[in-house]
């Protein structure tokens, strides 16, 4: 089941609206803190194996590496922003997100594609 999955366009990605529907879907894994994340590392990392590919919002391949989900979620082994996402869900994000943590949002954005689940903002 190899195949390629374009992540959404940055613009998208770092809207308040994504991450707020992003919030909700996380909150609907029904995982932890500590879960989520390891059932992000599961299907990147699988997907990576079966020979997919992940390709940003630009265009470019994203590299699958052993540190990628630690370093996108800031090398926070607590995961803690795992539980401010899931904050998102349940009231207004007045700010939107910063351009810092793009990558996890495209691994977030990807890993929902990849289980057939995307991520759906109103327009």
């Amino acid at each position: 089941m190899s195949g390629v999955i374009r992540t959404e366009a940055r613009e998208m990605l770092l809207s308040i609206d994504y991450v707020e529907r992003l919030a909700l879907a996380v909150v609907d894994l029904g995982l932890s803190r500590r879960k989520t994340p390891d059932w992000l590392a599961s299907v990147i990392f699988g997907w990576a194996e079966r020979g997919g590919t992940i390709i940003d919002g630009a265009g470019r391949e994203i590299d699958i590496d052993d540190d990628l989900i630690d370093h996108a979620h800031g090398r926070d082994g607590s995961f803690t922003c795992v539980s401010v996402l899931k904050r998102s869900a349940f009231g207004t994000r007045r700010r939107k997100p910063r351009k810092a943590l793009l990558r996890r949002l495209e691994l977030y954005d990807a890993a929902f594609k990849i289980i057939e689940k995307p991520v759906k903002i109103c327009t």
